[in-house]
């Protein structure tokens, strides 16, 4: 069983709605939650299992950035972390800023039933490469 949660903060000059497009491209098909918050932002919240990370497996693929990937998702028990740029996103690009942005980034978090599943979801999403072909490809 994995579960897929991916969050953005929506500025006060942000659409939300554009802010659900630009997560929507990459992970499809998740259920949101918007939670408005007191000051400066909200955060938007999507949940999803393993099917919404399809397309993002296809992406890290088409655009060849399997070891940028691999490099950037996070292994903590039985859940992976990473984030994505979400400028990048309103266009259907994964991109990984090397840390929080100021706009504000796209957070992922899959939780998987231990460290080892935890591991085959990063094989599954960014398997190692060698001049630049996946060594192995696995199914999740």
């Amino acid at each position: 069983m994995i579960a897929v949660e991916v969050s953005a903060h929506v500025n006060p000059t942000e659409d939300r709605d554009r802010v659900q497009s630009a997560i929507e491209g990459i992970f499809p098909g998740l259920e949101y939650e918007f939670k408005e918050k007191e000051g400066f932002t909200a955060r938007l919240v999507g949940t999803g299992g393993r099917d919404s990370l399809e397309l993002l497996h296809e992406l890290l693929r088409s655009r060849k950035i399997l070891d940028t990937g691999r490099r950037n998702m996070h292994i903590e028990g039985g859940t992976v972390t990473f984030i994505l740029n979400k400028q990048a996103a309103t266009v259907g690009k994964v991109s990984f800023p090397p840390g929080d942005e100021l706009l504000g980034s796209i957070w992922v978090e899959i939780v998987a039933q231990d460290a080892d599943e935890a591991g085959r979801v990063v094989d599954w999403l960014a398997p190692p490469t060698e001049k630049g072909h996946p060594q192995f490809e696995i199914e999740l």
